[in-house]
């Protein structure tokens, strides 16, 4: 009988002198044990697949642009309601309730629709975060809209204005943000 040492001599033996199989090809970079590989294609990679959740995603359904701006408005014209017109506060919490309900409706279906949503928190793409930021930027520009439009010409005012500038604004975004997308992966492709 052979000794472990002559049945394993010819596996790889680590610096604390114990043996193992020599691995399969790496997943990631696809390369075999002991093949060079180039690191600046590993971290392409790594990029791509950081990416991914930014830049593949599925269409937009049509009803989401009015589906916004209803939403929108119900919320301006709410809250432009309580303000200017002396609404009944218990009514105004029903409604915000109500309408923070639908979020997180649309939210849980929009997670399941999408798959892998991606986050505003951590590591995103620099196209995708300029998107982002245009986005944000359009939104602090939609409430002072809203808000003058209230002030000068009334609740009515507000809520078409929200209406109008969220079904729009959000269009407009989704349209930056597939450029970004494309721009996003021609970069790592």
């Amino acid at each position: 009988m052979e000794s472990n040492d002559e049945q394993f001599s010819d596996l790889p033996v680590t610096p604390s002198g114990a043996t193992h199989r020599t691995p399969a090809a790496d997943p990631l970079t696809q390369a075999g044990p002991g093949t060079p590989t180039d690191p600046r294609q590993q971290l392409r990679e790594l990029e791509r697949a950081e990416a991914a959740p930014y830049v593949d995603y599925p269409p937009t359904p049509w009803w989401n642009y009015p589906a916004v701006g209803f939403w929108t408005a119900a919320y301006a014209g709410t809250f432009a309601w309580w303000t200017l017109a002396d609404g009944n506060p218990i009514v105004v919490c029903a409604v915000m309730i109500g309408l923070s309900a639908l979020v997180g409706a649309y939210m849980g279906w929009y997670q399941r629709y999408h798959g892998a949503p991606p986050s505003l928190r951590g590591r995103k793409p620099r196209e995708i975060r300029r998107a982002y930021a245009q986005y944000f930027v359009g939104v602090l520009v939609l409430v002072g809209l809203i808000v003058l439009a209230g002030w000068l010409l009334g609740a009515v005012a507000a809520t078409v204005t929200a209406f109008l500038g969220a079904m729009g604004g959000f269009w407009i975004y989704e349209r930056a943000y597939a450029r970004a997308a494309a721009a996003t992966k021609a970069r790592l492709a």
